[in-house]
């Protein structure tokens, strides 16, 4: 007779948060996780972790602002901001749930971040047009570089989600790219434009499918998919030859590229975040800073001098 695992309630009400994060929410993976480490170290410090009752409704917000002022003596400001932003959603999922009368997330402040104080960096269309020539497309890997940096460059794609692309993701009647949703995610359709679509014919025609596999992007010998870091690797080879960088992890600055060219055009923060997929319009709220058009039009000129 096999021996039931004990749960504590700390357990239980994690599992519970994190199910949210994933179903309502709609989080990925990799924030569900960090977000739920903080969650459970937060009531942990707060309860016995092998406490059979947690008192939910007796917490305070001074306990949870206290929690982040000392997490402070360990973490940089980057995951101070992480984990005030796991606890927040934390009262309110308590709040939503009846586990606690009031939302406490008011009582934690925003915590300012350097790294958030920057433009985000991007290739201008001038650069993107220079790298996207860089690729020697008479051979089936330059072919299969180039649809690749497509994918990220006009769609605005996670490394991730260009990696888990199935041949079965293209609708071509219907002119989409399905990207399927991994757990705890909506499945989203995009617009393939042509210049993609003509992209992801011409190197699957050079490099067809072998076997089983219906993985879009592969190894040179079609064997084994591409993994996602491995794949920004790739892009980052091509800004180095490009003239725009040194070698490194690509993906994501394409991926930014996308954002703020659709800002600078006047496509909304709304429209842009549900292109890339961001859960929280917070996320895309950086890209407000690269609005050049934008800015121009509210700057005043600079009052003349008055002649006595």
């Amino acid at each position: 007779m096999k021996a039931i695992a004990f749960q504590s309630p700390i357990d239980l009400l994690v599992a519970n948060y994190q199910e949210h994060l994933i179903h309502v929410a709609g989080l990925q993976p990799s924030t569900c996780q960090k977000w739920t480490f903080f969650v459970r170290l937060f009531l942990q410090a707060q309860f016995k972790p092998r406490t059979r009752k947690l008192r939910l409704r007796q917490l305070e917000p001074g306990a949870l602002l206290n929690f982040v002022l000392q997490q402070g003596e360990h973490y940089p400001p980057g995951q101070l901001q992480s984990l005030a932003c796991a606890l927040r959603s934390f009262c309110r999922y308590l709040c939503v749930r009846g586990h606690h009368p009031r939302d406490l997330s008011a009582a934690l402040p925003s915590i300012s971040g350097s790294h958030r104080e920057d433009l985000p960096r991007y290739l201008s269309p001038t650069q993107l047009q220079q790298l996207l020539e860089s690729f020697d497309r008479r051979t089936s890997l330059g072919k299969r570089d180039y649809a690749i940096t497509l994918c990220l460059a006009r769609l605005g794609l996670r490394a991730g989600e260009v990696a888990r692309l199935r041949l079965e993701d293209l609708d071509w009647r219907n002119g989409q790219l399905r990207l399927a949703a991994p757990k705890g995610r909506y499945e989203r359709r995009l617009p393939l434009p042509e210049e993609v679509g003509q992209a992801l014919a011409t190197y699957l025609r050079s490099a067809p499918p072998k076997g089983l596999t219906r993985v879009l992007f592969r190894t040179r010998r079609g064997q084994h998919p591409l993994r996602s870091g491995w794949l920004s690797q790739r892009v980052g080879v091509a800004l180095a030859r490009a003239g725009l960088g040194a070698a490194g992890k690509g993906a994501h600055l394409l991926r930014r590229s996308f954002a703020t060219q659709l800002v600078q055009q006047g496509v909304s923060l709304k429209a842009v975040a549900d292109l890339l997929g961001h859960a929280s319009l917070s996320t895309t709220q950086v890209y407000a800073k690269v609005n050049l058009p934008m800015l121009r039009a509210v700057a005043q000129p600079w009052p003349k001098e008055v002649q006595p």
